[in-house]
């Protein structure tokens, strides 16, 4: 009969240890030993990202001179459309504010757009994030809305200097005040993951039962501005089908989710005017 080695209990021993060890260190160190890996992570992050960067640029110029001439043939294009629509922008708030200043109103204009690119991502079945090269140097807080062409990306879940990480509105832990587009009834929308074939989704609650809708012509959920954070009217996904729920009171269905939000690249932080201005005086 072959003798029990005691070495082979060693990594177990070693596990246990550890777990012990890191289970009585007081939650502050805990907290204090994220932060700094994560900001010990945050320039391997952004190298990670500029490398990627690099090598889409090596790739284009592996590309002849003809599909070189398109695509800049196609750029210009959309740049004299775009700057065609800036202009327009740029008159119609001009005609905005001055309206607001005659009535006295209050500014519409409450959030300073900040651009930022995803370095990295942590899409799956237990999380539901990404990380961005923004952070509190450049006043992004942890609560910030986070939105892009497709409508709500999420909110600012924790901060760096350099990165942020932000919860998507998919996750299992977000929340929002929402609304049918047309309707002024709020109901809470709650995300829901990702499915077995990788399809995102979210869910609500509380809808009345008045509501009707189908798979051929869903009807848009939005944000209603309720809380400060989101702006109102910003799309979070469609809803194809309304059931009764488990009171029988109300309605609750699924919320479909554009799909670009898996491979998104870039996203806007909604940072609060009234905040900025606040760190001003305070300087």
């Amino acid at each position: 009969m072959a003798q029990f080695r005691l070495d082979r209990l060693t990594p177990i021993i070693t596990l246990f240890a550890f777990l012990l060890v890191w289970w009585l260190t007081p939650n502050i160190a805990k907290l204090f030993l994220e932060k700094s890996f994560q900001e010990f992570q945050a320039p391997m992050w952004l190298a990670t990202h500029a490398l990627e960067s690099e090598t889409s640029k090596a790739f284009l110029k592996t590309k002849s001179k003809d599909d070189l001439i398109d695509v800049i043939t196609a750029l210009k294009r959309k740049n004299a459309f775009y700057q065609q629509i800036d202009g327009l922008n740029k008159t119609y708030k001009d005609e905005i504010e001055r309206l607001e200043s005659i009535l006295s109103l209050q500014n519409r204009f409450l959030f300073k757009h900040e651009f930022a690119h995803v370095i990295q991502r942590n899409i799956g079945s237990w999380w539901q994030t990404i990380r961005i090269n923004k952070g509190r140097k450049h006043d992004v807080q942890k609560g910030d809305a986070v939105i892009f062409a497709g409508g709500v990306v999420g909110r600012i879940a924790s901060t760096n200097y350099y990165t942020s990480e932000i919860d998507l509105l998919t996750s299992d832990d977000f929340r929002i005040s929402a609304t049918f587009q047309g309707d002024q009834r709020p109901l809470i929308y709650e995300g829901s993951g990702t499915n077995q074939w990788g399809q995102i989704s979210g869910t609500i609650k509380n809808a009345p039962q008045d509501l009707m809708t189908n798979s051929i012509e869903p009807i848009h959920l939005v944000t209603t501005g309720l809380g400060g954070k989101f702006p109102a009217g910003i799309k979070i996904g469609e809803v194809p089908w309304l059931e009764p729920d488990n009171t029988g009171l109300f309605q609750a269905g699924k919320v479909n989710i554009d799909q670009r939000l898996l491979g998104i690249k870039e996203v806007v932080i909604l940072i609060p005017y009234n905040r900025i201005e606040e760190l001003n005086n305070g300087l």
